[in-house]
């Protein structure tokens, strides 16, 4: 029988008192309900279970392991919310028990599952954050030693592998790292395929990325740039076919800066010591003709190199500094051989303003030449549609070293006297006319040869070619002869109309 007044009041419970208060509470350290569970009450548990999903959902989303300042609190914070109010529900169910007259067991393993779902779950969060972190730095290790195809695998794997990671960080190096090591890739493909421009500018891109992790430790790059230059003084010798085109200088210059550069950029590289050597190779493919005694070729070829510098192979320097001139000299003489005074001339003009002290005695006498050729060409347009022989009879003979020459002009236009001796001393010398002399009609000898307005010109003995004709009809059959005048000997004459 119930006693009078109804039951008795239940003994005061505290909240730390209570084992199913305790129990439940240490469950839900798991953040998955289980001190719900543990209690059967299923509604709470199912709530509990879904906002932690819920919150896990979402902090992978939101990237909560590359913000733990804020994401951390939060999910503790919640934790901790299902913790009180586990002791709190855990106190009800024991009064509950009380009520009837029952009372909680004491076993043990409740809270030994306790421990264990927490241990689980911490070590599933980080664990799944940290391994995707391992995998990541494996893959940036075999990246770092240039095996881009590991390196390529293991990044796929943490991004294919490690999704809920809470790291979208994590998601985004190894995307990066993907990238970077395809240009790697690229790079060493292209090298494969001695495609070493293409090499050079996806080695370029590589190590502007911002994942890049191969060092180039042996000088493989620097190795690259020879081969690179090497390539490019092949491709210009192909392409040189006698003359300097643009193309071929560009090529030539291009090289010879590839090589300079792996000197400067790559000088604690084996590859920087074969500089020197490969430079001077360079010169002698590029200047092939200077050995040939093309010399017209050879100096546009040497020219090719003005403005670089050579301090990795002093040598080609004072072969430069010897050779041009010199190439440019001859070449001169090559284009007075042919003809060609106008180049010659630019030729000589060019020797006197960038070396005049070269040969500066054989500067003059292939000025000299170029000017007697000039010369003769004129005398041959002159004689082209025919000539009229000049006396080679000295009118007198007597001493002296010199030839002396008088040619009197009897006529009333201007008269041209064209010379060429040895030595290519030349000279073209107007007579004027006679303006006080009656021209209707022949001179005599006597009065002719000693009129004032007579040319005296006095020249070294030797071989003469002589052209006298108007300067304004030179092509009307001038006088014109090739012959020797000795010392002593006086040459005279008087022109005039019959």
């Amino acid at each position: 029988m119930m006693p009078p007044g109804g039951p008795p009041p239940l003994p005061p419970l505290g909240l730390f008192k209570s084992v199913s208060g305790r129990r439940a509470a240490l469950l839900n350290l798991s953040g998955v309900g289980a001190g719900y569970f543990h209690l059967r009450n299923h509604l709470f548990f199912g709530i509990n279970l879904a906002v932690t999903i819920g919150l896990l959902v979402t902090a992978a989303l939101l990237g909560a392991a590359d913000d733990l300042l804020m994401w951390v609190p939060i999910l503790l914070g919640w934790v901790l919310v299902t913790v009180v109010h586990g002791l709190f529900a855990g106190r009800a169910h024991d009064r509950r028990l009380m009520a009837r007259g029952e009372s909680p067991t004491a076993s043990r393993r409740p809270m030994i599952l306790a421990a264990c779902l927490v241990l689980a779950m911490a070590a599933s969060l980080v664990g799944v954050w940290q391994t995707g972190e391992w995998r990541l730095r494996v893959a940036d290790a075999a990246h770092a030693s240039g095996d881009c195809d590991t390196a390529i695998a293991g990044y796929n794997s943490v991004e294919t592998a490690f999704q809920l990671s809470m790291s979208p960080s994590l998601m985004e190096r190894s995307r990066a790292g993907v990238e970077a090591c395809e240009l790697l890739r690229r790079a060493q493909s292209d090298v494969a395929n001695e495609d070493y421009d293409y090499a050079l500018e996806s080695y370029g891109d590589y190590f502007a990325h911002r994942a890049s992790r191969w060092e180039d430790t042996d000088g493989s790059v620097a190795e690259v740039h020879l081969d690179y230059a090497a390539q490019l003084a092949a491709e210009a010798d192909e392409l040189y076919s006698g003359e300097v085109t643009e193309e071929v200088e560009a090529t030539f210059r291009q090289a010879q800066e590839t090589y300079t550069f792996v000197a400067e950029d790559f000088s604690d590289t084996p590859a920087a010591a074969e500089v020197p050597a490969a430079l001077v190779d360079l010169y002698d493919l590029a200047t092939g003709d200077y050995a040939e005694e093309n010399w017209c070729g050879a100096f546009g070829q040497i020219g090719m190199f003005d403005d670089l510098t050579w301090e990795s192979a002093p040598e080609v320097a004072e072969r430069i500094e010897e050779e041009r001139p010199d190439a440019a000299l001859k070449c001169g003489w090559d284009q007075v051989d042919a003809d060609a005074y106008d180049e010659a001339e630019e030729t000589a003009d060019l020797l006197a303003a960038e070396y005049p002290d070269h040969e500066a005695d054989e500067v003059e006498d292939l000025v000299r030449n170029i000017g007697a050729g000039r010369v003769e060409e004129k005398m041959d347009r002159a004689t082209l549609l025919g000539e009229s022989d000049i006396s080679d009879s000295p009118l007198e003979t007597g001493g002296g070293d010199k030839v002396s020459i008088r040619y009197v002009n009897h006529t009333d236009e201007e008269m041209t006297f064209l010379y060429v001796g040895p030595d290519a001393v030349h000279g073209e010398v107007t007579i004027d006319p006679c303006a006080d002399c009656d021209t209707s009609s022949p001179p005599s000898s006597t009065s002719c040869l000693n009129d004032d307005n007579a040319m005296d010109l006095s020249l070294d003995p030797g071989e003469y070619r002589i052209l006298i004709g108007e300067t304004d009809n030179l092509l009307s059959r001038p006088l014109h002869g090739t012959f020797e005048m000795k010392a002593g000997e006086t040459y005279a004459d008087c022109f005039y109309r019959e």
